[in-house]
């Protein structure tokens, strides 16, 4: 998994977060992991004046869930195998 190569790809990383972060408070889907890690990490989250992210804000754990949560967005969709494709092959 690369890690991002600019400053706007990272912050674009963490908007994923932000963004899977509001799908789950909106449909109610909440995981334990995500209320004791995710959500207050998203909460530390500190803005700089020209509205930009603060990096120093960012939990180690947080980059590493958004880094994976982009790298998860550009993999091809699984191939779903059926029970009979197996058993003929």
């Amino acid at each position: 998994m690369p890690p991002p190569n600019t400053r706007a790809d990272f912050e674009h990383n963490i908007d994923l977060s932000f963004e899977d972060a509001l799908r789950k408070l909106d449909s109610k889907q909440l995981d334990p992991f995500f209320v004791q890690s995710t959500l207050p990490q998203l909460k530390n989250i500190e803005f700089l004046p020209n509205g930009r992210i603060n990096l120093n804000s960012i939990d180690e754990s947080l980059r590493l869930q958004a880094n994976m949560q982009h790298w998860i967005e550009l993999m091809p969709p699984p191939e779903i195998i059926k029970k009979d494709d197996k058993e003929n092959n």
